[in-house]
This record gives C-alpha cells, sequence and structure tokens, in this order.
C-alpha cells in the first residue's frame, strides 16, 4: 500500500490557479471529466466473523495463512476505528505497537475469540472510511482500494492506496457485481492536473462543490512554498475528504446514488 499526505486549498478559482501555477514553472499534466464508482466492503463484523468461521474448520496450511493474513488486514481498519483506550492494551500485551502485528502471537482461534476487543469488533459495521474505487479518467481506467485514516499523528491527512490498471470500466464493474459488491454511487468531477518539484497538484471541479486545490507530496516544506508563492495563505486550508466537503453544506453523498454535472441533487 502507498500513503498519501495531501492538503486542499478552498474556493479557488480556476483560471487564477493555473495562471499561478504556470508561472511558477509548473508543468501541466493534463485535463479530464473522471467517471467515478464507488464500492463498499462488507462490514468488520462480518468480516471477522468469517475469518473466525474458516479458522474454526481446521483448514490445511495454505488456508490458514491466507485467513490470517485477512485477519492482519482486517485489524489495521479496527485499531484506526476503535478508541486507542480499547486497542492499546491489547497490543501493549503482547509487547506490539500495532494491532495487525498480534495475529502471528495468535496461537489459536479460541485466543482471536476471547480478544477483550472482539465483542466490539463483530459490532463495527461498514468502514465508512475504506473503500473501492473504479475510475474512468480519460482513456485510462483504475481500480483502486482507498483508506482514509481516521487517526494521524500529523496534522496532513494520511491516506492509503492499492491501484492497478484495468482495460474496461463495464467489464470490471461486472466483475465486482459477480463478487458480491454493490455499487454504491456514481460521481463525477473534472480534475486538472499539474507537477511541480514532484508534488501532485490537482485541480478538482464536483458537481455542486467550489473548486479546490488538492496538493500531495512528500516533502511537507512543498506546501509552504506552494501555498506562499500561489498567494494562498489567507485562503481556507484543510486536510480531509471530498466527503468532508459536501458534509459541511450538508449534502450526505454516500446517499446520492448519482452526483453529476448535469443532475439535481
Amino acid at each position: 500500500m502507498s500513503y498519501e499526505k495531501e492538503i486542499k486549498i478552498l474556493n479557488i478559482s480556476v483560471e487564477d490557479a493555473e495562471s499561478k501555477l504556470k508561472n511558477l514553472g509548473a508543468t501541466f499534466k493534463g485535463k479530464n471529466r473522471q467517471k467515478i464508482y464507488t464500492y463498499d466492503l462488507p462490514t468488520i463484523g462480518h468480516r471477522f466473523k468469517e475469518i473466525i468461521d474458516q479458522l474454526e474448520k481446521a483448514p490445511g496450511v495454505l488456508i490458514e495463512k491466507s485467513y490470517r493474513q485477512r485477519l492482519k488486514n482486517l485489524f489495521i481498519e479496527v485499531e484506526d476505528l476503535l478508541p486507542d483506550e480499547l486497542v492499546q492494551p491489547v497490543m501493549n500485551s503482547y509487547g506490539k505497537t500495532t494491532l495487525d502485528e498480534i495475529v502471528d502471537m495468535l496461537d489459536d482461534v479460541a485466543t482471536i475469540k476471547n480478544l477483550p476487543i472482539a465483542s466490539q469488533i463483530l459490532e463495527l459495521g461498514i468502514n465508512p472510511n475504506k473503500w473501492i474505487r473504479l475510475r474512468r479518467t480519460g482513456d485510462k481506467s483504475t481500480l483502486t482500494v482507498k483508506h482514509v485514516f481516521d487517526k494521524n499523528t500529523s496534522a496532513i491527512q494520511k491516506v492509503g492506496e492499492y491501484e492497478i490498471p484495468v482495460n474496461s470500466v463495464e467489464e470490471t464493474d461486472a466483475l465486482l457485481t459477480a463478487l458480491g459488491f454493490a455499487k454504491r454511487n456514481v460521481q463525477e468531477k473534472i480534475r486538472t492536473q499539474y507537477e511541480y518539484k514532484g508534488a501532485e497538484i490537482d485541480i478538482d471541479q464536483w458537481p455542486h462543490l467550489e473548486p479546490y486545490m488538492e496538493i500531495e507530496s512528500e516533502d511537507e516544506s512543498i506546501y509552504d512554498e506552494l501555498i506562499d508563492k500561489c498567494d494562498y495563505r489567507g485562503m481556507e486550508i484543510v486536510s480531509c475528504n471530498t466527503e468532508e466537503l459536501y458534509r459541511r453544506k450538508g449534502i450526505k453523498i454516500k446517499e446520492v446514488p448519482e452526483l453529476l454535472f448535469d443532475k439535481d441533487l
């Protein structure tokens, strides 16, 4: 998984932003209208129960290894969602700093089922911070698992991504449907992309939302440089996902089946 660090500069003028970036010498990478399909993963409680059920069937070594890896992946989500006062004592009891690291120390299924946080895990629903995204940008399409972390030691949002290219949005949508993933909604946006000193800069336009500039960089000093050189110091600057920006307007985009430019909410 790759991790992104990103900030957003809100309520910008698209033309003004492009002019400022060009004057800085930023490289224009393209402008595309994107079509985005999103799919929810099964609830965390369901996935946890499925893992326990399969491990209780005393599978072979390969199957057990597979489900233990799934448990590790699930525990990454659990650690981010449950309060620290619940997960920290569990990690401390095994001498580990992350919840997924304890999986190899859990000798049998009974130990997993009797974890102090097992009942809380079973009660967790769909992870609102992790989803599957199928996106077409121009003539290119990608399939992504995106995970926005709530807990973070930095003021800049941490986002995990697995992404692969796919040949066809329609065929991939059919594949996901056959695997049991229900499409939550369809969205579209216009993205204008630039690059500056290794930083990815996107100017995003969404339906019913003011344009914003998103900057992604491993070098956090680039944020201050771009903010100052583009004269954005007095603008509202946030580190959050687009869903939160819609929420500020009273729009719950997860409940909007089609978020399109030519369609009213």
